[in-house]
């Protein structure tokens, strides 16, 4: 019995040890990758280097993009990977990936850099990409009352599709470059004119934000679990949305 026991504390270490030098060249693997496609794209910064469901491919995250490469990293792959075995709503593995990345990224935007309309009571928040001569966004933030009574906070970040320099740049700086934000908001939204102002601001990172989100319209939300939704609501099913997006929901 006494030999068994040796025996097997020495399998079990050995089995340790594997682990460790496992791990040490997954990582050692993983780092290898991240350097590379930095190197090869010196404009992103990879956040997450994960084996991907697929075998021989990695997943990779830069903020809220996601993509792929092979094992090596010398093969870039972009693209929704598709499971023909799930249901539809977990059949897009790459837009579940995406979801999880756009919730760690809205969870980095200082709140300062918003302009948000906070109920009493907060029974959710969405994140709305706004242009202040975007007829739909006008329309949705004609309801904004109704939202707040139903408990959804909204959080707006510029998007002037027109872009640095347009008019409607200079009325979506002025808004966040004055000291009562949503008074000048009110305005803007209802065609009004307003002073030009201008100041330090991060309306252009907003922008930087929409296009690597594949944002092409306005209004365009995000709801808190990731999910976006491309164009208008009407507040009641606005905020049921918001509701079955929370990240309690």
């Amino acid at each position: 019995m006494k030999h068994v026991g040796i025996l097997l504390m020495a399998l079990l270490g050995m089995g340790q040890c594997f682990a460790e030098v496992q791990s040490t060249a997954l990582k050692e693997e993983k780092g290898k990758i991240k350097k590379q496609v930095e190197t090869a794209f010196p404009e992103l910064v990879i956040d997450s280097v994960e084996k991907s469901p697929i075998s021989g491919l990695y997943q990779l995250t830069s903020g809220p993009l996601v993509f792929y490469t092979s094992n090596d990293g010398r093969y870039v792959l972009s693209g929704d990977v598709l499971d023909i075995l799930q249901t539809d709503e977990k059949k897009n593995i790459t837009e579940e990936a995406r979801r999880d990345a756009r919730v760690g990224v809205f969870k980095g935007i200082n709140v300062k850099d918003m302009i948000v309309y906070r109920p009493k009571e907060v029974k959710g928040v969405v994140t709305v990409f706004t242009d202040a001569d975007c007829a739909y966004c006008k329309k949705l933030h004609s309801e904004i009352s109704k939202l707040l009574d139903l408990g959804i906070e909204v959080r707006y970040l510029a998007y002037p599709r027109q872009g640095v320099g347009s008019a409607t740049y200079t009325k979506m700086e002025t808004v966040w470059c004055s000291k009562d934000r949503q008074a000048v908001m009110e305005k803007v939204m209802n065609g009004e004119s307003v002073t030009p102002k201008t100041c330090q601001n991060t309306i252009e990172d907003q922008m930087t934000l929409g296009v690597k989100l594949g944002i092409r319209g306005t209004p365009t939300i995000v709801f808190e679990d990731g999910t976006i939704h491309g164009g208008y609501l009407v507040a009641d099913k606005l905020a049921q949305e918001t509701m079955k997006h929370g990240l309690g929901g």
